[in-house]
């Protein structure tokens, strides 16, 4: 039986667009010539050496972030630039939100667990009340560690007290979602809001 769903948020929650930051961001480089946006956008979010790994991973604060991008791009910008480049990249899929209010109703407690940032996630906390009607957050830069580490997995069990085969796990992320089912988790690969209702519904609330 299943007691407790818990969510990605970004393309499952949030769609986003992170493709769109490198290209702004260069239009403020004083040396926009010597870079490509492809390079920045590896720089970046390369998953094994992008820069968000220190930074999502809480081991860098958004204003040594915001430096060190500043100083490789020479990035003739403020902070405050930097953030409204950076933090509007999501939007709203209304028919997952039904699914999470729906389940919410239903008596399910409900979790996030996403790798982000400091400033991501200040910004969805301000523009996206769905996310508040979550019981937990669990923030791979608050835990200092992303998926698809066992620890950022564990924190699930220091919160509440469940079973990992009690736990249905939502990511868009493939080998997120095997490495949850390794640790014993019930999962499944997020494409869209009408699949997981159904997958939901068939296997998971009728059992």
């Amino acid at each position: 039986m299943i007691r407790l769903f818990v969510f990605d948020l970004g393309n499952v929650i949030l769609p986003f667009d992170h493709r769109q930051i490198p290209e702004k961001l260069l239009k403020w480089s004083s040396k926009k010539g010597l870079f490509t946006s492809e390079e920045m956008f590896m720089y970046l979010f390369d998953w094994e050496n992008g820069l968000i790994n220190p930074y999502e991973e809480g081991f860098m604060s958004s204003e040594e972030f915001f430096d060190t991008i500043q100083r490789r791009y020479s990035l003739e910008m403020s902070f405050e630039d930097f953030k409204d480049i950076w933090t509007p990249i999501f939007k709203e899929d209304h028919k997952v939100n039904k699914i999470i209010i729906d389940l919410k109703e239903m008596g399910y407690p409900l979790f996030i667990l996403s790798n982000t940032n400091e400033l991501h996630f200040t910004y969805i906390k301000e523009q996206y009340p769905i996310i508040h009607i979550f019981h937990e957050w669990i923030l791979s830069y608050e835990v200092h560690a992303k998926k698809p580490k066992k620890r950022i997995f564990d924190e699930i069990f220091n919160r509440i007290d469940v079973s990992p085969h009690e736990v249905f796990y939502i990511d868009d992320t493939k080998p997120y979602i095997e490495k949850a089912r390794a640790y014993g988790l019930k999962g499944m690969v997020f494409t869209d809001a009408d699949s997981l209702w159904r997958q939901i519904k068939d296997n998971v609330l009728f059992q």
